[in-house]
């Protein structure tokens, strides 16, 4: 387990506790931490009062916390056959449980980011899509994060295989990229989680539906480079040049560390792509975004990749957890007077034209580099987007990305079917 936790408070739920797989994939996982304290069969109401007391809830960013510690971690199970009345009423008896998904965390989430109602509202362009998750939380102190009060991880994973298997294939119309886990970076619970080994399997039987893990910032994939995947896991990687990676994204591997990890894994057969996220304006980030597009690909061959803008805040709160002496002034200047006009703007704080000079930089470096690489915005505005289709060939409307649920490896033509995802009904949700 990279890298090694010591969370104040490990609790392992009764529901764990039953199950002899959980509770040995549990047990494991304890086993290469060093905890404060572990509680083992806590039922619903403990874990209800516990999740006040240590005050899960309140959303911190790392870069505001005082004296950073490694979160509590709580071990759950999948609520397979359980009602949406039922989950209903355990959340009304429990409010507490609903952070990150204790109470009812679903293995299968339908990402409603890109319907057209999302899109209005939140202005911004990205695709639906049915995607997997496991764990909740995250131990590296990325500064611009929440994710740092508690871990939630579920651990009947060869449940979730096996519903996964069932499941994909009924879904009409169908997708065949399949994303996990965005919500944490899965590797640096391996191999003692030992989730990625049967989802690995489960699709290696497959032939239409890929699995995209999202490794994010760790560099810890020698666990799996052995996996007969059979072609049908690709791998995504967060990627951030030397001085955002080394300094504003705490325990993470270091830039350079995260691309040798991402050519071991294209030499094991997967293939591999990468997400520049969040994209930030550090001093000399014009050479250091140089330097890191030029080593990616030097050592690998991505398929594709994407822009992702640093944003989902205000400026205030990005003065509070962010240290802007590492930012271009220029950048932080021109984020603090466009702070009253972009309050509230899922694309805040980075005014319009800042982020575009940015893009530019990224785009015309990629090209110059990899002039066949297909690179898409992530979560942009449309307006941004019409800025650049020319360049990227691609628009809002038809654009093959990293995760989007058509992104199959080489199916670089596909029509983005938002009306055809949008009616999914939200009873399906798992």
């Amino acid at each position: 387990m990279e890298p090694k936790l010591s969370p104040g408070l490990v609790c392992v739920t009764m529901a764990v506790e039953n199950d002899p797989r959980s509770r040995e994939r549990a047990e494991r996982m304890i086993a290469a931490m060093t905890p404060g304290k572990v509680m083992r069969n806590v039922d619903d109401a403990q874990l209800d009062k516990i999740a006040a007391d240590r005050d899960w809830k309140t959303r911190i960013l790392w870069g505001e916390r005082q004296n950073p510690q490694d979160p509590d971690m709580v071990f759950t199970v999948f609520p397979w056959n359980v009602s949406a009345e039922e989950k209903k009423a355990r959340l009304q008896q429990h409010p507490n449980l609903s952070v990150n998904s204790i109470a009812n965390g679903p293995g299968w989430l339908f990402r409603g980011d890109g319907t057209p109602e999302w899109r209005k509202k939140r202005n911004a362009v990205c695709q639906p899509a049915w995607q997997l998750h496991s764990a909740t939380g995250c131990p590296f102190r990325c500064a611009y994060c929440w994710f740092g009060n508690v871990i939630n991880i579920r651990v009947n994973m060869e449940d979730l295989a096996a519903f996964t298997e069932r499941e994909i294939v009924r879904l009409d119309p169908p997708q065949t990229i399949w994303k996990w886990d965005n919500q944490t970076d899965i590797n640096c619970f391996e191999p003692e989680y030992d989730a990625v080994r049967p989802l690995v399997e489960s699709f290696a039987k497959q032939r239409e539906h890929y699995l995209l893990l999202y490794t994010g910032k760790s560099d810890n994939v020698d666990f799996m480079l052995d996996y007969d995947h059979k072609g049908q896991t690709i791998i995504q990687w967060s990627l951030s040049p030397r001085t955002q990676s080394l300094k504003l994204e705490p325990l993470t591997a270091p830039w350079d560390a995260r691309v040798e990890s991402m050519r071991k894994c294209e030499e094991a057969g997967y293939q591999v792509r990468f997400r520049f996220s969040p994209i930030m304006p550090v001093n000399n980030w014009r050479e250091e975004y140089t330097e890191l597009i030029e080593l990616i690909f030097a050592k690998t061959h991505p398929d594709v990749c994407a822009l992702c803008m640093f944003g989902w805040m205000d400026f205030e709160q990005a003065e509070r957890c962010l240290d802007l002496s590492l930012w271009d002034p220029i950048y932080v200047e021109a984020m603090r007077a466009a702070a009253p006009f972009l309050k509230g703007q899922r694309t805040g704080p980075i005014p319009h034209d800042a982020r575009a000079e940015l893009y530019q930089h990224l785009i015309d470096e990629i090209t110059r580099v990899s002039p066949k690489t297909p690179i898409a915005l992530c979560l942009d505005t449309p307006e941004m987007w019409r800025q650049f289709e020319d360049q990227l060939n691609q628009t809002a409307e038809e654009y093959v990305c990293v995760c989007g649920p058509y992104c199959s490896p080489g199916n670089h033509q596909f029509r983005c079917r938002e009306t055809d995802l949008a009616f999914m009904p939200q009873e399906k949700m798992w």
